[in-house]
């Protein structure tokens, strides 16, 4: 299994990436990317301590020990293994402020170990050649190096209907007997600059041109690609900012410029009817990840504004209960969406068990509606101890703490107690750091709306299936007719079986 060190080697091999105006020759000793690289080294460390291993590890039908990123759940204890371990990696590496860890980038290439045959046989324009070999050997490739794909999928934010301004989306511009050439760029890809390799994908979208459908891997070093990132919102100052100085994953904006894929790491292209089944396939499992991580930060929401309550002495309050109350609530809702997912999962086709993906992409959306709500409890909660307290180096000054400690005594605990749990407040919510990962949870994989969209295209959810019949029987209505058949229907029948087989009654057929 890959360790720490051996990571960070890995990242000094050329790859050219801005972050604001600096170009950063070197990202693992570079202060706006350093802290950032060390928490993905934490990641890989963590496989190989003893006290982790039953939970990061497991040992594969080959006797090889392997990171639980490669674990098949095959069943619902499986899925509950895969899970706690994602949790874990979640609470270990800051209580995810890092949303794009390798566990979670590799996540999203189970769709492809699933089903790979259509991802080539749909393809448009490769001649004939089988891209399930390459899907299949660059899977190999990844497990065996415990390696870390980024996501690169959201075409440039312009006006389409200028043509020059559609040229700048990614698209195929050369097809050879070794491969593709593309050209363009990619606007968003978040952790990229910490990546081993660029998943790229598209999301489809209508009037999309057969160029631009391309699903593919490409090192993050190849020669043509520049990673030109946000500015940073790193804190090199542990003390002043216990997680805004753990790391910034950094979102880029990343340009090929002529870039070559050989055959081998090009796992679809030219079909946009291909292109508009797959993108929720494939971040499913992202968000089945992601309600695990926002399951974790609704329980550190709650237990700061605990802990802060308790401090301040108005823990006790009745008015002060409710509130916290409804933070109970919303991490317990979450959880119980976690759960409910496991529990009402199903077999795959490929063999895989699969978390219901009703329940947790609606789990999904549930955290990001009442975010803001929940985010403006723990501040009122916490009132000015959530932005006006002294900074370490005002503490540790002689002149003014004798006159700045009394100000932080509480009911219960050390004066420094509360600077404690003011930093971690002001961090997750009073900081371009804090907006920052609220805003990548939004956004991440695909945006609520797009979600339900997708979500109501399932077969389960038509007026004619399941969800339906007791409506039905209660107003007196007959069978429903079948559905009307079109292009999705026509083209999904081996997607919808992913998405969750058939079902009798309303109930899942295992």
């Amino acid at each position: 299994m890959r360790t720490g060190d051996h990571y960070l080697e890995s990242l000094r091999d050329g790859r050219v990436v801005w972050v604001g105006g600096d170009r950063v020759d070197d990202v693992t000793t570079h202060p706006k990317t350093r802290a950032q690289a060390q928490r993905i080294a934490k990641f890989y460390d963590l496989h190989h301590a003893p006290e982790f291993q039953d939970v990061m590890t497991f040992v594969d039908d080959d006797g090889e020990r392997r990171s639980m990123m490669w674990f098949k759940h095959t069943d619902a204890e499986g899925l509950r293994r895969k899970r706690i371990y994602l949790e874990t990696i979640v609470r270990e590496l800051d209580a995810g402020s890092s949303g794009r860890t390798p566990c979670a980038n590799n996540y999203g290439l189970v769709t492809y170990e699933e089903d790979p045959t259509p991802w080539s046989e749909q393809s448009v324009g490769t001649g004939g050649r089988d891209l399930t070999v390459g899907i299949k050997s660059f899977l190999e490739l990844v497990k065996e190096g415990d390696l870390n794909c980024a996501f690169a999928f959201i075409d440039p934010q312009v006006d389409r209907s200028r043509q020059e301004a559609a040229k700048t989306a990614l698209r195929v511009v050369e097809t050879r007997d070794d491969g593709i050439v593309v050209n363009g760029v990619k606007a968003v890809s978040t952790g990229t600059p910490f990546a081993d390799y660029i998943h790229i994908g598209v999301f489809f979208r209508p009037g999309i041109e057969s160029e631009q459908v391309i699903y593919a891997a490409c090192p993050a070093n190849a020669p043509g690609v520049t990673m030109v990132s946000r500015e940073a919102t790193v804190r090199d100052d542990p003390e002043n900012h216990p997680l805004a100085s753990a790391g910034d994953e950094l979102e880029c904006t990343v340009i090929f410029d002529h870039v070559f894929l050989p055959w081998e790491h090009v796992f679809h292209i030219g079909s946009p009817e291909h292109a508009s089944l797959y993108p929720q396939r494939i971040f499913d499992w992202v968000h089945y990840e992601a309600l695990i991580r926002t399951m974790v930060r609704a329980e550190l929401m709650a237990g700061v504004a605990m802990l802060m309550t308790e401090h301040l002495g108005t823990y006790q309050l009745p008015p002060v209960q409710a509130r916290l109350a409804r933070l109970v609530e919303f991490y317990q809702t979450i959880r119980a969406h976690v759960i409910a997912s496991e529990t009402e999962g199903f077999i795959s086709p490929a063999g895989l068990y699969k978390p219901n993906v009703l329940l947790f992409d609606f789990g999904r959306s549930y955290y990001l509606e009442r975010y803001s709500e929940m985010r403006n409890e723990v501040i009122d909660l916490a009132g000015r101890a959530s932005l006006l307290f002294p900074t370490e180096e005002q503490w540790n000054n002689p002149e003014l703490h004798d006159w700045l400690a009394p100000l932080q005594s509480g009911a219960v605990g050390d004066p420094y107690d509360r600077m404690r749990i003011s930093r971690v407040i002001r961090d997750l919510f009073l900081t371009d750091f804090g907006d920052r990962i609220s805003t990548f949870e939004q956004f991440n994989g695909t945006p609520m709306l797009g979600t339900r969209m997708l979500t109501m295209k399932r077969s389960e959810l038509s007026p004619s299936g399941p969800l339906t019949q007791l409506a039905r029987k209660v107003c007196g209505l007959g069978e429903a007719k079948a559905p009307e058949v079109t292009a999705y229907t026509e083209q999904a029948e081996y997607a919808r079986r992913l998405d969750g087989a058939r079902t009798e009654g309303g109930s899942l057929v295992r």
